[in-house]
């Protein structure tokens, strides 16, 4: 039986593709686990068990667990950012109207799940540890360009307070179970 791999141009995957390959199927998984179970509960051991691997093969594709975590927090904010992208209304709208899109957009059980992920990163962030201080700084820049970009120009200026509105509310929302948005 052959076991080549293949790209999606039906030709052979060369070692360094495959591994890459390998190292993006781990970060998605890893994803997953996170928004699923969180930080605190989230150890080289769970995470590789989400991806179907040991520890120890996980650790074969990534130095650390760190730099694992990196790349699926990143990986989750891209999501998070098309999905950014998707919710803001066309045109350039006033800032009541991109904060009202959005919280519409975050108003969902995958969305609440992600935020209480970010509402995690941005408490590691602020106790200055890593990868969450950098990752965190990163997201947040991507996200207030791309809630300036949705903005009138004579509303561009607000796009942080769209952006720290938006965070409190789906805080207290989600600390409260009620709808707060």
């Amino acid at each position: 039986m052959d076991n080549t791999r293949y790209n999606a141009n039906r030709q052979p995957m060369t070692p360094l593709a495959k591994t890459e390959q390998r190292r993006q199927t781990i970060v998605a998984a890893a994803a997953q686990h996170l928004i699923q179970n969180g930080m605190q509960n989230s150890g080289l051991r769970a995470i590789a068990k989400s991806a179907g691997m040991s520890d120890r093969m996980v650790m074969y594709y990534f130095e650390t667990k760190e730099e694992l975590v990196s790349e699926a927090l990143l990986m989750i904010g891209q999501s998070l950012s098309e999905g950014t992208k998707a919710a803001l209304p066309p045109g350039k709208n006033s800032a009541k109207q991109v904060l009202d899109a959005l919280l519409e957009a975050m108003h969902n059980p995958e969305g609440e799940l992600v935020m209480r992920l970010w509402f995690e990163i941005v408490g590691l962030a602020m106790r200055d540890q890593q990868p969450y201080k950098q990752t965190a700084a990163i997201l947040l820049e991507g996200w207030e360009d791309q809630i300036r970009e949705a903005l009138r120009t004579d509303q561009k200026h607000r796009a942080r307070e769209v952006l720290a509105a938006l965070e409190g509310r789906l805080m207290v929302h989600l600390l409260s179970g009620s709808d707060a948005t």
